[in-house]
């Protein structure tokens, strides 16, 4: 399956249709200002002051009241998808010749240019008017014939496929798009290409398809940041499981269901390479009390209640069909048996059900030639339904129905009504309490039956007629209580959710509100004391805190089976590490002394690379055996499965909590009001010690990179603004005051796997910076080399594995003191120092030293500093390394110590001559603009050029040497020039100057704003793509003069530089004896200077406006706010940053 020109296929079809929608319905005056006035007079129909055939009406009145009740944007959208269903719906019938005519509607045989149906049309069974048909064709309108057959074989395989296509006079045969057979049409691009053909060999295609064809919408979705709107859960939530996951969850629940109870079919198993066998001899014995060994195979009723493009339900029709086919029933019987016996599905989004129904049919259809003809003849009975909500459904048709304004009958219907309020938000959580629908059938017979001409009741029988069949449908499925129940469910935060979500959760699932997925876990009124449900979700009801009360309630109501913990990535289009899954099984009863078997694969990536991991500790027996009330032992009830009897009995020690005090951090509400990076501010007005009354800045720690030990305190507070009045918001929270600026341990809230805890001190903590202070000085190092050695990290992941760190998991750790921690404490300090070296080295860190001494050479000196930093690296190592040992030692935990732990996410040292010597340049171009200092060089520039060749005396080369001559004479000045362009360049150059002059003009920018994450202390004056004025000017150093300097100085002088450039080429291409190949050279380069100048001309204008405002900055405002007063969202005179 070629997922690549799937995605762009569908992708491209959303847009192309809600375009060709919107326009259809422009043709009938609708757009999103102007509505649907229908009217009839004198026999005619007339729409917007448009007439139409009066036949039509029906189809115009549908279509108003979808605007009515949709609104215009919603119901392009849901027109668009719905062609877009029922196309690649004749396709797939198409490729796999299950047309019941037999007749190509899409695409043509060998030879042909337009679909067969325009020259076989007359062989086929359907309602069209083939006189108009083959008048159209004659007249050569095959666009027009094409469109009557197309509409017409839509409107036949609604006997078969109803749910996907409505019958004839439908509002979305209004809207169907112009220009079916144009060369670029949907129709047209599905056909030709080759690798959107072969991809439809598969059913599962149907899904991929749905997955990309929202794709774009739910990333927007996923971009605004703010809740979830109703019509939007669905962009949202939907997720295609993987093909190997599915059959896992569906063998080890339906085949386990039937396997369990008829282990004469155990052989069955063989056919099912996700099957996890238990192997214990009581095992039989223990689940014996939830075995129906009578059970029949057309009596088991399997439940997806959140369906989606119905994958789950696709592949659980495999696994009946074996088990039917076991049972010796016949062939041609069971494909209908199952589907009107044994699978049941439900959801919000009517798309995703008309594309599960509709790969239902497909799939049976596979396994019997006759099936769709039986369909035709006889029906069928789907027990799959889009959820829908009867909010538009008024008093008077609730009246209608029940025959009466008050009484019984109306609080009756009205109770029935009720509960499917909202139903679009809350799908299939709801637990129906208005079950017999003896009343409703009556009475939905008696409407069918019985028309009415009356106005007033006419509209009220019409909508009754029309929402009774579909809420009748869903109650039935609604109802029920499932053997089996399988689902991937919908992931949503409780941050994202709507308010109506939020309180029905409240209301309905407290225990597991904060997120949809976890309600879905609860869905108690659909299981049955045996029911087996299989479920994919994210693993962080297994470990946060906020799940403990859920987990508490699990541990004992249920009986978890088999697990395959994922981890990351298990979602080929999920990347990043903040979705982590898990899939299980378990038994909606519990079982006592009952093993359940877990697989870890979380190290491996990629979903393809898990599933062979799987199957690789399958076949090897490579898991774990856990008993699941062995979590009660451990505070918060992690469901740590991975833990053997010693490690439980680790948690008897005391924790960190009874050993630190942990305090609350400080919130802004306003982080760009109070919060700068160091060096955007002036360094002097920065307080680096514990200061009271507080000064103007104070140090930060908020959060950052992978550092143990020491670092990242990056950041300042304007901490005594916190008190100002006129900079107050609700949002602030001071924390605890006593505590700011002491010792304590310090790690990022958000992190990556692998943890890192630092000593932090003379600062204030951020809530991205959690914190705990050592109650006894004597164990702070002690407790810090713990937290940063493998035995915490194995530890932490038994209460958190997902990127956010909390406090409580910290404080649950048991901790050890050893008797001899004197050891430890001496290499905790000295990491401690290592780092802190480390550390400063780097010019962007506060801490920051002065280069003093720079050896005899430049070569010499970077060698020096990689050795240095080699050596650091590794006696950083091997102290890390004795801390493990020591703790691994003193825990007694298993296997530790041959398993890898990553260190390499810290970066300790340099690790290359290329590194350094740019550094080594960056910290030039600081002298240069006098924001270092050093004794034999110093400068105090505010603007330089950067220039390709050197135009100025003020050149920044001829800077470099004069800072190389100062610190090494005049006589190994080229030495070291030649040995920085060596290290620059990856190729020899004859010419060591160029190649420096164009680092510093093409990259030394770009390295600048890495090295300041985009915050850059230079700013960068860019006339544009030509590239033909490029000057640095130093932020802390900026006046309000300086464009105009810029201006004059750098500016016009370039021009007059690139005008003289222009004479000489102009001199040089006057002479005959030019090769050819030479004057094309020539030409180029007086080309590339006109361009230079054409762009100066423009730039010029830009520039010279904002001189003239001689703009003052605040540097107290920050990077990002004085540099939008130049860079102007790219209409101004800075480069973009990145």
């Amino acid at each position: 399956m070629n997922k690549s020109a799937l995605k762009s296929f569908a992708t491209w079809s959303r847009r192309k249709l809600i375009e060709q929608v919107k326009t259809k319905a422009y043709v009938y005056g609708i757009d999103e200002s102007n509505g649907l006035q229908m009217e009839e007079r004198f026999g005619e129909l007339v729409i917007n002051e448009t007439k139409y055939r009066l036949e039509q009406k029906a189809a115009f009145k549908s279509l108003q009241k979808q605007l009515e009740q949709k609104g215009y944007k919603q119901l392009m959208e849901e027109v668009a998808y719905t062609w877009f269903n029922r196309i690649i719906a004749i396709r797939y019938m198409e490729v796999h010749e299950f047309l019941p005519e037999k007749v190509n509607v899409l695409s043509s045989t060998v030879g042909r240019v337009d679909p067969d149906i325009l020259f076989e049309f007359d062989t086929m069974d359907v309602q069209v008017d083939e006189a108009k048909v083959r008048e159209h064709l004659h007249t050569g309108n095959t666009e027009a014939a094409y469109r009557l057959l197309f509409v017409a074989q839509c409107n036949a395989l609604n006997s078969i496929l109803p749910f996907m296509f409505e019958p004839i006079q439908d509002y979305t045969e209004l809207l169907l798009p112009d220009f079916l057979l144009d060369a670029e049409s949907v129709i047209k691009t599905l056909v030709q290409k080759e690798e959107l053909t072969e991809s439809f060999e598969e059913i599962e295609v149907i899904g991929w398809l749905y997955q990309y064809y929202i794709a774009e919408e739910k990333d927007r979705v996923f971009a605004q940041k703010s809740k979830y709107k109703k019509e939007e859960i669905p962009f949202a939530t939907q997720l295609f499981t993987p093909k190997w996951i599915v059959q896992y969850m569906v063998q080890n629940s339906l085949g386990r269901y039937w396997t369990e109870a008829h282990r004469e079919d155990e052989d069955l198993i063989d056919n099912w390479e996700y099957f996890i066998k238990h192997e214990e001899e009581d095992f039989h014995e223990k689940i014996a009390p939830y075995v129906n060994k009578e059970l029949k195979v057309e009596d088991i009723k399997l439940l997806d209640p959140a369906m989606g493009s119905g994958h789950i339900l696709v592949y659980a029709f495999e696994v009946f069909y074996e088990i039917y086919e076991k049972c010796g029933y016949p062939e041609r019987d069971i494909p209908r048996l199952i589907l009107e016996n044994n699978l049941y599905g439900l959801d919000i989004d009517d798309r995703a059900y008309q594309l599960a129904a509709f790969a239902l049919v497909m799939k049976a259809a596979s396994y019997s030639k006759r099936f769709l003809r039986s369909v035709e003849r006889e029906g069928l009975t789907l027990h799959v339904a889009s959820i829908q909500e009867t909010n538009h459904v008024s008093d008077d048709v609730i009246a209608y129905i029940a025959q009466q304004e008050k009484g019984d009958s109306y609080d009756e219907v009205n109770a029935f009504f009720d509960q499917y309020y909202n139903a679009k938000t809350y799908g299939s959580l709801i637990n129906i309490t208005q079950r017999d629908t003896t009343f409703f059938e009556q009475r939905l017979t008696h409407i069918a039956n019985n028309p009415v001409d009356d106005l007033f009741y006419g509209e009220q029988h019409d909508i009754a007629a029309q929402v009774l069949p579909a809420l009748l449908h869903q109650t039935d499925i609604m109802r029920n209580e499932y053997d089996v129940v399988v689902m991937n469910p919908p992931y949503m935060g409780a941050g994202s959710m709507p308010q109506k979500l939020l309180d029905f959760l409240d209301l309905n699932y407290n225990r597991s509100r904060l997120d949809l997925f976890t309600a879905f876990m609860e869905q108690q009124h659909f299981y049955k004391e045996s029911t087996l449900i299989g479920i994919i979700n994210q693993h962080s009801w297994m470990f946060l805190e906020s799940f403990r009360v859920l987990r508490e309630h699990l541990v004992r109501n249920i009986t978890l089976c088999n697990m395959i913990h994922l981890g990351t990535k298990a979602f080929e289009e999920i990347k990043g590490e903040i979705v982590q899954s898990v899939a299980f099984i378990y038994r909606n009863s519990f079982i006592p002394n009952y093993n359940g078997i877990y697989f870890d694969i979380t190290e491996t990536e990629g979903s393809e690379e898990k599933k062979e991991k799987f199957i690789e500790f399958l076949t090897s027996n490579e898991n774990f055996k856990f008993n699941q009330i062995n979590i009660t032992e451990i505070n918060d009830c992690p469901w740590a499965y991975w833990l053997n009897k010693e490690t439980l009995q680790l948690f008897k020690n005391p924790s960190i909590a009874e050993f630190s005090l942990s305090k609350a951090g400080i919130v802004t509400g306003k982080d760009p009001l109070f919060i700068r990076k160091w060096y955007e501010v002036k360094k002097e007005e920065i307080i680096f010690k514990e200061s009271r009354p507080f000064g103007k800045y104070h140090l930060l720690n908020k959060g950052g990179s992978h550092r143990r030990f020491y670092g990242n305190t990056e950041h300042v507070i304007k901490l005594k603004d916190l008190w100002d009045p006129e900079k107050y918001n609700k949002s602030i929270r001071r924390g605890d005051e006593e505590y700011y600026f002491q010792r304590a341990i310090s790690w990022s809230y958000v992190s990556n796997k692998y943890r890192a805890f630092r000593e932090i001190n003379d600062s204030v903590c951020g809530t991205a910076s959690p914190a705990i202070y050592i109650k006894d000085d004597s164990l702070f190092y002690y407790i810090l080399a713990f937290l940063n050695s493998k035995v915490a990290y194995s530890l932490i992941k038994v209460f958190n594995q997902t990127m956010n760190l909390l406090t409580s998991d910290i404080n649950n750790l048991p901790l050890i003191v050893s008797n001899n921690k004197e050891t430890i404490d001496l290499i905790s300090q000295q990491c401690y120092e290592l780092m802190r070296l480390d550390w400063s080295n780097k010019e962007e860190h506060w801490e920051f030293k002065e280069v003093s001494h720079f050896n005899n050479s430049l070569k010499e000196y970077v060698d020096g500093l990689l050795t240095e930093s080699s050596n650091l690296r590794v006696n950083y190592l091997a102290k890390l390394e004795s801390i493990n040992q020591y703790f691994i030692d003193l825990y007694k935990i298993e296997n530790l110590s041959s398993q890898p732990f990553e260190v390499d996410t810290q970066k300790v040292g340099f690790y290359s001559k290329e590194e350094i010597v740019k550094r080594i340049l960056s910290y030039f171009v600081g002298l240069v603009f006098g924001r270092f200092n050093n004794t034999k060089f110093n400068l105090n520039h505010v603007a330089i050029s950067l220039t390709e060749k050197p135009y100025f005396k003020k050149d920044l080369l001829e800077y470099l040497k004069q800072f190389l001559k100062s610190i090494y004479g005049e006589e190994s000045v080229e030495e070291n020039l030649n040995y920085i362009a060596s290290v620059l360049s990856k190729k020899n150059s004859n010419n060591p100057e160029m190649v420096i002059r164009n680092y510093f003009f093409n990259e030394f920018y770009s390295d600048h704003l890495k090295m300041y994450e985009n915050l850059p202390l230079y700013w960068l004056v860019d006339s544009g793509k030509q590239k033909g004025l490029r000057t640095l000017i130093y932020m802390h150093g900026y006046t309000p003069s300086t464009m105009a300097a810029i201006r004059f100085e750098h500016l016009q002088e370039m021009q007059a530089k690139y005008q003289q450039e222009i004479a000489d080429l102009d001199n040089r291409l006057v002479n005959p004896n030019l090769s050819a190949a030479d004057k094309k050279k020539l030409n180029a380069e007086k080309v590339s200077f006109e361009k230079k100048i054409d762009e100066l001309r423009e730039f010029d204008k830009r520039l010279a406006k904002i001189a003239a405002e001689e703009i003052e900055i605040d540097l107290d405002d920050g990077v990002k706010v004085n540099y939008e007063k130049f860079y102007r969202g790219g209409k101004g005179v800075l480069a973009k940053i990145k």
